[in-house]
């Protein structure tokens, strides 16, 4: 019987589309409920990502999976045709280092916060993590498992961990 019912919804195509069509509305559900806390065009694509408050990200970006974490007093700005790959973490939060956890539950916890600003055409690479107070210029590449501790200039290619510079590129005519 199991095998009856794999073979029917082989032939019937009608099975995928259905799927596919509420698969698209909760996906497109779930972006504009990130609309009401974010400056996000309608034109970017998001996969599995998890979104904090006060993130603008320009037309024609996507991100395949990640997390983008904000303060009360900083911010993320993604600027327009950006690919960013998968779990990657954009975090202008972080613990504090002069008292990075609580000494108790009735403790405030300090936090290091600063603006994280990427600019237009860049290319982000897989598992990359970029720390607050971080910039990254335009038309820049920064490689897989790197993590950016220092800004990235316009057209530069960084890598590692920390990540560094690798090359500078030649603009595009």
């Amino acid at each position: 019987m199991q095998q009856f019912i794999n073979n029917l919804f082989d032939r019937l195509p009608i099975f995928d589309g259905v799927a596919l069509f509420f698969h698209k509305r909760i996906i497109r559900r779930r972006i504009l409920n990130y609309y009401k806390t974010c400056d996000i065009h309608p034109t970017v694509v998001l996969g599995d990502v998890i979104l904090d408050k006060n993130v603008s990200i320009g037309e024609g970006t996507y991100i395949n999976s990640g997390q983008l974490f904000t303060g009360e007093k900083s911010k993320v700005e993604i600027g327009c045709c950006c690919a960013i790959g998968y779990n990657v973490h954009i975090k202008a939060r972080s613990h504090n280092p002069l008292k990075p956890t609580r000494l108790s539950l009735d403790d405030v916890h300090l936090r290091k916060e600063a603006d994280i600003i990427i600019g237009n055409y860049c290319w982000i690479g897989d598992n990359v993590f970029i720390g607050p107070g971080i910039h990254v210029g335009d038309h820049c590449i920064i490689g897989a498992n790197s993590v950016v501790t220092h800004d990235v200039p316009s057209y530069a290619v960084v890598g590692g961990v920390p990540a560094r510079l690798i090359r500078s590129q030649k603009p595009l005519e």
